[in-house]
């Protein structure tokens, strides 16, 4: 659980802090998690109670539902008069403070798991997990141990500090059970050392995501010489942390759509998976509600600049200035 609070003198420096701490969710939530959000303003419906205006990051889960994966509130001075908090100004007058509030969950720990992950088990980006390289050690006879193990330390100290890579020393349980684990535990590539790749002068690559392999069109694992292998290590990580955005915008992308007619946004999440629907909306809370009670939909947020566009409202036809958000969430 992440949180914090804020007090300004005015207005305009609160709702700018507001806002900053809103850009610092979407940069993480879209540089180190890989998960795409859309930022925007929460309904009064929505929004925190309290609250002058709430702002969220919304990302859409692998089903098409939606998260809400951190909020940011201009708290006014509503919570400053409750609790009478105050500060001198330059004239000598007390006045009440302009607080901010924002925060993220380990809700984001969900959305992580429901945004990358497969059958298989987790898929973490290299940028978030604890171990983005996972060495195993392979030998059968008690004379390969050594040498085994002694590579791959090496293998490891050649990575770190750039990288967090673990040796898989453990005994008692096989190299593929081994593999299993690290596949589970979503570690990003695995490097598998044996008496033959000790022979060859090579290494083993098993990466945990790649896009030519989630096509069919290339085989989990690659076989390199070491120094070969050890240079690219960066490189793979670097393509896999960009892959998965790429794969969950692309997602998005292909559940998102303009929906004009009530006929159409029921069909949408009725009978084809559902996603976001970017509908007009006239602002009225009656509405709102009417489709959440009717469809299991909500407004995820007013998207933040969006491009002027008039039309009709998707429930009651009146006419409305901009589309919002709609899906169904957790």
């Amino acid at each position: 659980w992440q949180e914090g609070h804020t007090a300004h003198a005015t207005k305009a420096e609160a709702v700018e802090e507001t806002l900053r701490m809103l850009e610092v969710y979407r940069r993480f939530a879209e540089n180190v998690m890989a998960v795409p959000v859309l930022t925007g303003k929460k309904t009064e419906n929505e929004k925190f109670k309290g609250a002058v205006d709430t702002y969220s990051i919304e990302a859409m889960m692998q089903d098409g539902k939606a998260l809400q994966a951190g909020t940011s509130h201009y708290l006014g001075e509503n919570f400053a008069r409750a609790f009478d908090v105050q500060y001198q100004s330059e004239d000598g007058t007390l006045r009440y403070v302009h607080a901010t509030s924002w925060g993220v969950s380990t809700r984001l720990i969900g959305a992580l798991i429901m945004a990358h992950s497969d059958d298989q088990g987790l898929i973490l980006p290299p940028a978030l997990a604890p171990v983005q390289v996972a060495v195993v050690p392979i030998y059968r006879k008690e004379d390969e141990r050594a040498k085994v193990l002694a590579e791959c330390e090496a293998v490891k100290k050649a990575l770190t500090p750039a990288h967090r890579v673990h040796v898989d020393a453990r005994e008692g349980q096989s190299p593929g059970w081994k593999f299993n684990f690290w596949e589970l535990k979503g570690a990003p590539l695995r490097i598998e050392v044996g008496p033959k790749d000790l022979e060859k002068g090579q290494l083993c690559l098993a990466k945990r995501y790649d896009a030519a392999l989630a096509a069919g069109e290339k085989s989990k694992k690659e076989f390199l010489p070491r120094e070969e292998a050890l240079r690219r290590v960066p490189e793979l990580l670097c393509k896999m942390q960009g892959e998965l955005l790429d794969r969950a915008k692309a997602l998005r992308a292909s559940r998102t759509r303009a929906i004009d007619d009530i006929a159409a946004y029921g069909r949408f999440f009725s009978e084809e998976g559902g996603g976001f629907a970017l509908c007009h909306w006239c602002g009225d809370g009656d509405c709102e509600k009417a489709l959440a009670e009717k469809h299991r939909t909500s407004i995820r947020n007013i998207p933040l600049d969006p491009a002027a566009e008039r039309g009709a409202c998707i429930r009651c036809g009146k006419p409305s200035e901009r589309r919002v958000v709609m899906a169904q969430a957790y």
